[in-house]
């Protein structure tokens, strides 16, 4: 089953190692780091649609399909211009962020995970205040809703794992994914308002491997509509 799964996944792990071989050249044109960017992203698409027929039944498909195809639009925005596409990456991906949160549902709703990441998040923000406090007004609350929006994903992701006794691996998969998602976000948001960080890899890395652990988690849960109406 395992090796099953991977060879499906072929795809996405060849597509990740063309970007970080082809997009740092400098001779690499801005269309191509585009569209390299988005491909392990459409790769994912793909293995949801290894479904086949289950596709229109498995209850969590068309949220994470919507979630992948939506960062896959935010990459392309972010790879353009970071600075004339800024809001609409960052809207796409808050976006997605909502169909991951609708995904991964609000039971159980586990309030000692979400004291634990408001923690995390409020060192987060007064950190990444001190860098937002000479920007536009607009900027500030856009960027606080998407750490608020993020944040919540995460939240949702680990609900069924963090300090809950009833776990299983699959669920697990979501939680580390969630909060890599987290990870990389947060450390792109202090490259682009505090100081650039030079290992931008960190951030493409963290970002991909968070993506391919939710939508495994996701398409492995076994949940579906017709098991719910149950």
């Amino acid at each position: 089953m395992v090796l099953k799964e991977l060879f499906k996944l072929v795809p996405f792990l060849l597509s990740v190692c063309t970007y970080f071989v082809l997009v740092p050249q400098s001779s690499c044109p801005i269309w191509l780091k585009a569209f390299l960017k988005c491909l392990p992203i459409l790769f994912l698409c793909m293995y949801i649609l290894t479904l086949g027929e289950h596709v229109s039944t498995h209850s969590k498909a068309p949220k994470l399909l919507a979630g992948l195809l939506l960062s896959a639009a935010g990459d392309v925005f972010r790879t353009l211009s970071a600075h004339q596409y800024h809001v609409h990456g960052d809207s796409l991906f808050g976006l997605a962020h909502v169909c991951y949160i609708w995904m991964f549902g609000l039971k159980p709703l586990n309030l000692l995970a979400a004291f634990f990441l408001v923690i995390i998040g409020t060192v987060y923000l007064l950190f990444l205040s001190r860098c937002l406090w000479e920007k536009p007004q607009p900027l500030q609350r856009a960027a606080y809703i998407y750490i608020g929006l993020i944040g919540t994903m995460a939240w949702r992701a680990s609900a069924k794992t963090l300090f809950n006794q009833h776990w299983s691996w699959v669920k697990l998969f979501a939680t580390i994914g969630g909060m890599l998602l987290l990870v990389s976000d947060f450390t792109y948001a202090v490259s682009a308002f505090c100081f650039p960080v030079y290992n931008s890899g960190l951030i493409v890395a963290t970002y991909y491997v968070a993506q391919m652990l939710i939508t495994v988690s996701a398409v492995n849960s076994g949940n579906t509509v017709a098991t719910n109406r149950k």
